[in-house]
């Protein structure tokens, strides 16, 4: 993929931002994206592959970074990147902390960039603020088409594929991943916490494979 250079009056020209706006992609690294993939055999255009790459169909509104600036973006959940158009080129915003906050206009739903728990970059769903945050990571699988071995076997098409999120608790100091073992979460806690979580844990019947009961949970350690 090739890298591109582009200066600010060239891609945030236009409908996209106003004069006042212009310095929050200055010297900005972007990168051309397109909607295909390699397969290795062929190159497959997305609308050609099952299912949907992208957190949101279409570019909506969102919030950038701390800056009162709108724009319109799309999440693609395959290459954890957000996106922006530009006339008919789409380009990929890159993981800089100038770009590290993306809440959308119509939902308030907002995505942060962050390390995970093997130290690499990119975007969470904020499903709690607090010093606590419980995070959420989603994303796509690319599943390339299998042909059939035989008249009477089918393939299978080319698809992109939701794979199960995986939820971290953000602290001040680090990233927890959350799996189906409490003791995971209660080792990586300050033992002055550990008593009351596990407690809680115990009486509400915490179960880490339900949202709703992990956001209980992150709501209870910011208390």
């Amino acid at each position: 993929m090739k890298t591109i250079f582009i200066t600010a009056s060239l891609l945030f020209s236009g409908t996209f931002l106003q004069a006042q706006q212009i310095d929050l992609a200055r010297n900005a690294h972007f990168v051309k994206s397109m909607d295909e993939i390699n397969s290795g055999k062929s190159v497959l255009k997305y609308s050609d592959i099952q299912g949907n790459p992208f957190y949101k169909n279409g570019f909506s509104e969102a919030r950038i970074g701390d800056t009162g600036t709108t724009l319109p973006v799309r999440y693609n959940m395959y290459k954890d990147v957000f996106e922006v158009r530009n006339d008919s080129d789409i380009y990929a915003i890159p993981k800089e902390n100038t770009f590290s906050k993306f809440v959308f206009v119509a939902t308030n739903e907002k995505f942060i960039l962050a390390n995970d728990d093997e130290g690499f970059a990119g975007y969470f769903l904020v499903l709690t603020e607090g010093k606590n945050k419980l995070l959420k990571k989603i994303a796509v699988k690319f599943s390339p088409e299998v042909p059939a071995p035989n008249t009477l076997i089918p393939g299978t098409p080319a698809k992109f594929e939701n794979q199960k999120p995986v939820y971290y608790i953000k602290t001040d100091e680090n990233i927890i991943k959350l799996t189906k073992k409490s003791e995971d979460l209660l080792s990586a806690l300050p033992s002055d916490k550990k008593d009351a979580v596990k407690d809680f844990i115990k009486t509400k019947k915490i179960k880490f494979n339900q949202e709703l009961d992990l956001i209980a949970l992150a709501n209870f350690l910011n208390k």
